[in-house]
């Protein structure tokens, strides 16, 4: 049985036995290698990894098949998921899990070495929380531009920083900026980044089905604002991780921008009860400033390289939120019409 690093601290050795690393890969051995290391050097010893494997080659086999990882005592198991889909993807790896605490991460993560002691530390003694949000070490959260700061400030009259840590309007989430000295509460959190009890991740009903091809953007505020139903979430500024983005894999700009406005109107009228007329306005709101905010920023750089894609997916996005209303239904797995092929 795996145990805590730091001998003296049994509540922490409890809690640490609990956990199950979940993580969805496709084709990213080398960066899959690095955070698997991460997780052989933690301070709080987790009990078992469970990687969702939808690349359809072996080179993932070898990476988790690696003895490397026996020999540091991290379990590290590999399941076969097909097709690629992030949610579908979790939903397995949760489903072979046995821990009692679900630490979600993205494949291209690689965590300091008392991340997983430090996220821990805010359940101990606190029954409410449900859920804990890492920080990164190697980007900064993403301020309003100038857009949605006039959108936030003039039009839902918030005061200066009061987005901070919240989900607002059109799906809008925030995070802290200036990363503060303290745990913070949090109405979101991100589904690569953080730990979930698992009692209250099944609660609240677990990752929602009805997220659009591959990439399946939005599951993140989705999962957190059910979760925030059952209880707390907190953002713990002591635990930190690097996000490095790794690009294989990833689907091209236009997916990405279809996939996120469709999955962000069924978002709003499945998971958050808004009505179709509300949902369509939101959605209207996202995408006017959006693009808006978008094009300015092009104009500024003097280059327009991605706009059209971005533009072009969320007209397709646009297109199949109102094919949906017309037929007066939000259906699960919905294929309106033939899905753009991702790259």
């Amino acid at each position: 049985m795996s145990t805590s690093r730091h001998a003296g601290d049994s509540s922490t050795t409890t809690l640490a036995e609990a956990v199950s690393v979940i993580i969805p890969t496709i084709g990213r051995p080398a960066s899959l290698a690095r955070l698997l290391e991460s997780l052989s050097n933690q301070t709080a010893v987790v009990q078992e990894v469970i990687v969702a494997d939808a690349s359809g080659t072996e080179e993932t086999d070898a990476v988790t098949s690696d003895s490397r990882w026996q020999a540091a005592g991290l379990r590290v198991r590999r399941i076969v998921a097909s097709p690629p889909n992030a949610v579908r993807q979790r939903q397995a790896a949760i489903a072979a899990s046995m821990g009692n605490f679900l630490l979600m991460l993205d494949d291209d993560v690689v965590l300091e070495p008392a991340c997983v002691q430090q996220m821990l530390t805010l359940f101990k003694g606190n029954p409410e929380v449900v859920g804990v949000t890492a920080d990164f070490n190697n980007q900064t959260w993403s301020q309003p531009t100038p857009c949605w700061y006039f959108y936030l400030r003039h039009v839902l009259r918030l005061p200066v920083g009061a987005w901070q840590g919240k989900v607002i309007g059109p799906l809008l989430r925030f995070g802290y900026n200036p990363v503060p000295a303290c745990p913070q509460p949090m109405q979101w959190l991100g589904s690569g980044n953080s730990l979930v009890r698992r009692s209250a991740y099944f609660s609240a009903g677990g990752f929602s089905d009805f997220f659009l091809d591959r990439c399946t953007l939005n599951e993140d505020v989705d999962l957190g604002i059910k979760l925030a139903r059952v209880g707390a979430i907190l953002f713990c500024p002591a635990a930190r991780m690097a996000h490095h983005h790794a690009p294989r894999g990833r689907v091209s700009m236009a997916v990405a921008a279809e996939d996120d406005l469709y999955n962000r109107f069924l978002v709003l009228r499945r998971t958050c009860g808004k009505s179709v007329a509300r949902a369509l306005g939101l959605v209207g709101v996202f995408m006017f400033i959006e693009t808006t905010s978008h094009f300015l920023g092009c104009v500024k750089r003097v280059s327009f390289i991605g706009f059209f894609p971005r533009l072009y997916g969320r007209l397709r996005g646009a297109a199949r939120i109102l094919l949906v209303v017309s037929a007066r239904r939000t259906p699960k797995g919905a294929t309106i019409f033939p899905t753009m092929k991702a790259e």
